[in-house]
């Protein structure tokens, strides 16, 4: 490339969901750590909550709008329209743009023009639990078309998924997960109450989540002691209903249901264990968070929580969709202080890899810049 000295090199974001979710919490902070290091053009839609953070944060040297409309019968011409957007903007700033980092793979099929036209690398971060139909039969083409593709995956349940989709074999894909600042997800000040153990659930209200694990667990575990919180998503997803009357009924007792937050800082200050009892994950964020606070996890037996959680090293793992044994593994940590505390100590050993330094380093790596 020719440029000046001191300027830095150009990666282009490109970011398709516009509301705040565990990936693209992942993309705040990795923006962040990247600051002064590269300039950063971001391509996202022009509203939502995750382009009101990045606005806010400074997050990006320059914007790409993509217009885009989720849920609109016109969502797919307007997703061929962004493509064409990038690979316009592309062309035209040829010789500035040294990579292209699509996050998920809605956004590397929405950048696939754009990569046949860059001259560096184009990495993809896959943080899919799951491919798709689209995915299988887009991907082969996409790795023909982009010789210079390269594979990021937050977990090896995410590379599966490019495997999957035909991106790549097992083992080519560099396992990059998800980074998370303490500063970020830490209390400056813990408000624990003295008097009750707080457990706690953050994330959507949804089956993929475990969402209608949560009634049966707590009536399972049949502890009035023990304070549930539970910050999840308002909304609700068809076949939820009777789990949320249910959680209301039980409300008048020791459950306390709030808005899901952004601020998780404040959330996690609040607990002493965290409840993960998803049917499926690329990471688990939340998982990760909570070690990051020496918080134990009570999680499902899946494998992200399995490799993140070790065996019981920081958290106890239950038989997916069993909530007797969920509240079996609960019961042992609130009736063993010396438990919670070696297993929220490991939880923070275990959790170093995720410092963002560390992983901006990687990325920029697999960017070649």
């Amino acid at each position: 490339m020719n440029r000046a000295a001191g300027d830095l090199p150009t990666v282009l974001f490109v970011v398709t969901p516009a509301q705040m979710g565990g990936s693209n919490r992942s993309m705040v902070t990795l923006l962040q750590s990247l600051e002064g290091r590269v300039d950063r053009v971001l391509a996202v839609p022009s509203f939502g909550s995750f382009r009101e953070v990045a606005e806010s944060q400074q997050l990006a040297d320059e914007y790409v709008d993509l217009p885009r409309k989720p849920g609109s019968p016109f969502d797919r011409f307007l997703r061929v329209t962004a493509g064409l957007k990038l690979a316009w903007w592309v062309m035209r700033r040829r010789s500035r743009v040294s990579a292209i980092h699509a996050n998920a793979l809605t956004g590397l099929n929405m950048s696939v023009l754009a990569a046949m036209l860059a001259k560096g690398n184009t990495v993809v971060w896959i943080h899919d639990p799951v491919g798709s139909r689209w995915g299988n039969r887009l991907g082969p083409i996409i790795r023909r078309l982009v010789p210079a593709l390269r594979i990021a995956a937050v977990s090896r349940v995410a590379e599966g998924v490019a495997v999957e989709n035909g991106l790549c074999e097992r083992g080519a894909a560099r396992l990059i997960p998800n980074p998370i600042d303490p500063a970020d997800v830490v209390p400056t000040v813990p408000s624990r109450s003295e008097s009750k153990l707080s457990v706690g659930v953050l994330g959507g209200a949804s089956h993929r989540k475990g969402f209608d694990l949560i009634p049966d667990t707590i009536e399972s575990l049949g502890d009035d002691s023990v304070e549930w919180h539970l910050f999840v998503s308002s909304s609700v997803e068809p076949g939820m209903e009777p789990t949320w009357q249910r959680l209301r009924a039980l409300e008048s007792k020791n459950v306390y249901i709030h808005n899901k937050v952004f601020d998780v800082a404040s959330v996690y200050g609040q607990l002493d264990i965290v409840f993960c009892p998803s049917r499926n994950e690329s990471f688990c964020r939340v998982a990760a968070e909570a070690m990051i606070n020496g918080i134990p996890v009570v999680g499902s037996d899946i494998e992200p929580l399995r490799d993140l959680l070790g065996e019981e090293k920081a958290g106890i793992i239950f038989g997916n969709d069993d909530p007797a044994e969920a509240a079996a593994a609960l019961r042992r940590l609130i009736s063993d202080a010396g438990l919670r505390s070696r297993m929220g100590i490991e939880g923070k050993r275990r959790s170093e890899p995720f410092q963002p330094a560390a992983i901006a380093d990687q990325l920029l790596e697999l960017y070649g810049v």
